[in-house]
């Protein structure tokens, strides 16, 4: 469901969550206390005030909770896509010691798998899919390339030995990426941010104030804030979709730098 929500543009998710959001629940506020004026006395503050105290510092951690896994979830894929390339860089620069031939295979296997997978498998994330086969492809020919590296002698094996290590740690970081292309909050904890919002909200609404705009400004200010919050969550759930997502810039300097 997170995900489908994606599909929106940020500034429509935004104004869902932090201006529609809250005006409903003014406009429950309002039904509240039309519907049951007595409860504006306050008789009961002493009960509600001791609840909402102890939901909404339980809220309040679980929806802190949840946007910092999220913005690390978002940190770490960023982190990943500038290690593959920096991966990338490497194969590129060591591979000057090969043979002519061999050299300019592989200077013409990291342009294309860079552009593979900024073209095709960046848009395929987004869309939760698989890796694009294309890019599983190139690293197949980048394989087959230092594989026939002539090594005859011991250093020329460590070097190659070498060449082939980094290939092996490029595949991983992109194995890694992949990954984090549907690593998501869980559902269970969106149930419970919804739940709990909905509980700590009400029992806002319940306060008692006589002062309808005092009662209103308190009630608007907190459905405002879980708003901002969860707007936040919802964003960044998904590093690679959406509006505000991970970007393959990395990759992007790698072709302007070795891109003939």
């Amino acid at each position: 469901m997170a995900h489908a929500v994606l599909t929106l543009p940020t500034w429509l998710i935004g104004v869902l969550l932090v201006l529609v959001f809250p005006a409903l629940v003014l406009l429950c506020q309002w039904g509240i206390r039309r519907r049951w004026p007595a409860m504006a006395r306050g008789e009961h503050n002493d009960v509600v005030g001791f609840i909402i105290a102890v939901v909404g510092v339980i809220y309040a951690v679980l929806l802190a909770f949840v946007v910092i896994v999220a913005w690390e979830n978002f940190d770490e894929a960023e982190g990943i896509v500038g290690q593959e390339a920096s991966a990338l860089r490497s194969i590129y620069r060591e591979s000057a010691a090969f043979p002519p031939e061999t050299r300019d295979r592989l200077h013409d296997l990291v342009v294309e798998y860079s552009e593979t997978v900024i073209d095709d498998e960046w848009p395929a994330m987004a869309r939760e899919e698989p890796g694009d086969p294309g890019v599983g492809e190139v690293l197949d020919r980048m394989a087959e390339t230092i594989a026939t590296v002539p090594a005859t002698t011991p250093a020329e094996a460590e070097f190659v030995g070498a060449e082939a290590e980094r290939l092996s740690q490029l595949v991983s970081f992109r194995s890694q990426r992949i990954d984090y292309a549907d690593r998501g909050i869980p559902g269970v904890l969106w149930i419970a941010l919804i739940v709990g919002g909905i509980v700590t909200i009400g029992f806002a609404l319940l306060f008692g104030l006589q002062r309808a705009v005092l009662h209103s400004l308190m009630v608007g200010s907190l459905a405002a804030l879980v708003g901002v919050l969860l707007f936040v969550a919802v964003v960044i759930n998904y590093p690679f979709a959406g509006d505000v997502a991970v970007q393959p810039e990395p990759l992007d300097r790698v072709l302007s730098d070795f891109r003939g």
